[in-house]
């Protein structure tokens, strides 16, 4: 069984020819955003979290070091049980290294983010043509989709790995299918695992869920071909794969239970959530749906697909599709799934926010698309077909009036705009080379009124924080001997101050290791709540302002206070943000600006490891760092308290050590790594280290999946050579 191929009903051209034209289109219009808005994709979590990962990860891989925690960068350093920071994925990994040089952060996540979207369109090619598009609605369809409203405006800009995803699936899918299509064979079994390899070692649970449908939907595809034979091969191959990248997700699994991700269930408040009505608008590029976000509705055309879907459907044949359905059950089937969970409730389990499915929805839409239009237009009875796609084009302008009566004027553009286009299509171009050259054109030419009502996406945080690595090291250089404790409200300090002042003594997310700052400020997807609660951090790093006093009290189960357990050796304090702020015994004012007052420890920490606290019968002589997490130092103890306390989160995976014995680990104040040593020790030698939990069974996972996948292609293999012998 192969593929239709209609590409022979277009004149002939140059195989590249389609291909180039979608790629500059997707450029062009990627790089569009950044005429009004240089800084469209130096945004909100990209911002926050995106580029301390990147930055951090590079530089370890670089020198050769484990990136997998971070001290310096505490609740938002373990970025092995983060999971989504890429750090497994070849492609991610690359672009990492490839813009890790550049000193404009936002100039480097820009061409990342850009790569991803040329990347995506390339997977939506393939995947077109897999079905049996022409190389021309191919390259429509592979320019449409990373040109989308949600993935454009909301996943590109804010969102790095849902974009990695996104545009991650379709090559996983094609390669998945050409492997079922090719019967199995060896080298297609190779490129299938690598295509879903790529899709799902970035981390993102999403990529597991867009697998799993990827499989259900070819299932249902073979049985609807009368093909079960190939559930035999799909089973063991999606079965070897997730062992392939169990490494990936097992530290986060371990690590969750004791961080915010371990509260999901299933719940709906209607947060970005959508209606089946939103849909109706996506061929309307001035439709703004009425989807709740952070501050109120999007601000974006967020369920926009591409001007031409519903207003050319009318004129597609698709009466002459017959036998070729068969082939699009599993196209179908995807975007069905997937529209069910994008109309489900807000929270699914570990999915939340169901409008994050939409351009899955769109990936198997604009496939279809494409394969259908791929034998033309049907131009007969154009007076009904002429009323309905009139009635799509209207049907669509009264909803986006009705959702935003203020943009009337640009509706109406957008209106004749529409109709015009799909008048000059059905009348003259057709669907072929020169029609689908304009299709793509249009793609373009409606990415102006998009940017004109939305040059950027306002629904999302807009932090606006510097963009230069070497002016924030040089801003923060006094600020790089210790642990720094920022105490701050992020949005208090961004609606206070103007954006050219206000990241001048603070810094947000995990933009301060990125400065340079060891601080416990971070923004981190799992959280450690013992440590959270301590300060009352927000995700994004900002506390509450009881945080300051905090600092000086004693938690409970210690007698040392917090600032002394965490090591601080500078805790800034935004003004007017906390009360009664008088410098404590042993700390003075070293600092004091419009916007932040810092205080300074008056004497160094007693020693050189993170060893901040430790009881009456423990006597440290000697306490050092050793690599990137780990620790030795040389300890005498009594029969009293032998307690030990770490200025370091009590992340699962420590192993601790005395004179070569194993030594219990405990969460102990705040969250921070405690144990009990034995008593009677005499110049002993202590050694801490870290190993990411479920490392060595992931690993193990990973070589029996590989070994399962290698059986696989030897099968095959003897297969072949048993079928050609006979």
């Amino acid at each position: 069984m192969s593929a239709v191929d209609l590409s022979g009903t277009a004149p002939r051209t140059r195989a590249w020819l389609p291909v180039l034209t979608m790629l500059v289109v997707v450029a062009i219009g990627a790089s569009l955003p950044l005429i009004r808005t240089p800084t469209f994709y130096y945004w909100d979590d990209t911002l926050g979290s995106t580029i301390g990962f990147w930055q951090r990860i590079a530089e370890d891989v670089l020198h050769g070091r484990s990136p997998f925690l971070q001290l310096d960068m505490w609740r938002g350093g373990n970025f092995v049980s983060e999971a989504a920071t890429g750090m497994w994925n070849p492609v991610i990994l690359g672009l990492m290294l490839v813009v890790s040089p550049l000193d404009n952060l936002a100039l480097g996540i820009t061409i990342a983010k850009i790569s991803l979207l040329l990347i995506g369109a390339g997977g939506v090619y393939l995947l077109t043509r897999g079905y049996g598009a022409t190389r021309w609605m191919a390259a429509v369809a592979g320019a449409a989709l990373p040109l989308s409203g949600w993935l454009l405006f909301m996943d590109a800009t804010a969102w790095t790995y849902q974009t990695a995803i996104v545009t991650f699936t379709p090559w996983a899918w094609w390669a998945l299918r050409r492997c079922y299509l090719k019967g199995f064979r060896p080298a297609a079994i190779l490129v299938a695992v690598v295509a879903q390899y790529v899709l799902l070692s970035a981390g993102d649970p999403y990529g597991l869920l867009a697998l799993a449908v990827v499989y259900a939907s070819l299932l249902v595809e073979a049985l609807y071909s009368r093909r079960p034979s190939a559930i035999a091969w799909l089973v063991p191959l999606g079965l070897g794969t997730v062992l392939l990248v169990t490494v990936v997700y097992l530290p986060f699994l371990l690590t969750s239970p004791y961080g915010f991700r371990q509260a999901s269930g299933v719940m709906n408040d209607e947060f970005l959530a959508v209606n089946l009505s939103d849909f109706f608008g996506m061929s309307m590029p001035s439709h703004h749906p009425w989807i709740i976000t952070f501050p109120g509705p999007v601000s974006f055309s967020a369920t926009y697909l591409a001007w031409f879907v519903l207003p050319l459907a009318p004129w597609l044949r698709w009466r002459e599709m017959g036998a070729a359905w068969r082939q699009l059950s599993s196209v179908i089937t995807f975007s069905v799934v997937f529209l069910v969970f994008a109309l489900g409730p807000s929270q699914l389990g570990m999915f939340r926010w169901p409008a994050r499915f939409i351009p899955f929805v769109y990936i198997g839409a604009i496939v279809v698309f494409a394969v259908v239009a791929s034998r033309g237009l049907d131009t007969r009875r154009p007076v009904t077909r002429g009323a309905i796609s009139a009635a799509f084009i209207l049907g669509a302008a009264w909803i986006a009036v009705s959702d935003v009566p203020g943009a009337w004027k640009w509706h109406a553009l957008v209106t004749v705009a529409i109709a015009a286009g799909v008048f000059v299509i059905v009348r003259w171009l057709g669907v072929h080379a020169r029609g689908a050259t304009a299709l793509m054109g249009g793609v373009l030419l409606f990415l102006g009124p998009q940017l004109m009502l939305s040059p950027y996406n306002a629904t999302v945080a807009d932090y606006q924080m510097p963009v230069s690595r070497s002016a924030m090291h040089d801003s923060f250089s006094d600020h790089t001997d210790g642990t720094v404790i920022q105490i701050f409200d992020v949005g208090q300090l961004i609606s206070d101050n103007p954006a050219d002042t206000r990241w001048q003594d603070l810094l947000a997310g995990d933009m301060p290791s990125v400065a340079g700052i060891a601080s416990t400020t971070a923004y981190t997807g799992i959280g450690f709540n013992a440590f959270d609660q301590a300060l009352c951090m927000s995700y994004n790093g900002g506390t509450c302002p009881e945080a300051w006093d905090r600092l000086w009290e004693k938690p409970e189960g210690s007698d040392v206070v917090l600032a002394d357990l965490l090591g601080a050796t500078r805790v800034v304090v935004q003004n007017g943000f906390a009360d009664d702020m008088h410098a404590p015994e042993g700390w003075s004012v070293s600092k004091r600006t419009a916007i932040v007052t810092v205080y300074s420890r008056d004497a160094p920490l007693p020693f050189a490891g993170t060893i901040s606290a430790t009881g009456e019968g423990v006597s440290v002589i000697a306490d050092e760092r050793k690599g990137k997490s780990g620790e030795e130092a040389t300890v005498s103890t009594e029969s009293s308290d032998t307690t030990l306390t770490f200025a370091r989160i009590a992340w699962p995976g420590y192993e601790l050590t005395v004179n070569g014995k194993p030594v219990a680990t405990r969460s102990g104040p705040a969250g921070l790594l405690t144990a009990d040593l034995p008593a009677g020790l005499d110049d002993a030698h202590l050694s801490l280290t870290f190993t990411p939990p479920g490392l060595r069974l992931g690993l193990i996972a990973a070589v029996a999946g590989a070994a399962l996948l290698g059986g696989l292609a030897f099968l095959s293999a003897r297969r072949r050579r048993t079928a050609l012998g006979a």
